[in-house]
């Protein structure tokens, strides 16, 4: 029995995670930055900020990771998720950084994404 994909559901876990605990293995590097424009490709986990490619982030594995388990979870073929985005725009305020992210899935030619933010530090 195959189980659909639900890629609006996925796109808003990907962003949850990126906001998550996971994301203290990046923190500091983010905060060393202090603002940019964070694009990460999903499916190679290659990340760039304001364009530069970075070094591998933790974060790009993680989320890498769960897409792939995600799509396998609900039965659908490794192929099913054509193109998988998550920006963020982040700056450090107070010593804290805030982060609004985006993730954008496409299947089948139809893009879900959601988004979500944060402004409360180390989450």
């Amino acid at each position: 029995m195959t189980l659909a994909f639900d890629a609006h559901a996925c796109a808003a876990d990907l962003c949850r995670i990126f906001l998550g605990w996971k994301l203290r293995e990046d923190y500091d590097a983010l905060v060393a930055i202090g603002e940019g424009a964070l694009r990460i490709d999903l499916q190679s986990g290659e990340a760039w900020c304001d364009g530069d490619p970075l070094p591998a982030l933790f974060i790009a594995a993680e989320l890498q990771r769960e897409l792939a388990a995600a799509v396998e979870r609900a039965g659908a073929p490794p192929g099913t998720v054509t193109r998988a985005d998550l920006d963020a725009e982040f700056a450090v305020d107070g010593g804290r950084l805030r982060i609004a992210c985006r993730c954008a899935l496409t299947t089948a030619g139809v893009t879900a994404t959601a988004e979500a933010r944060t402004g409360t530090g180390r989450n």
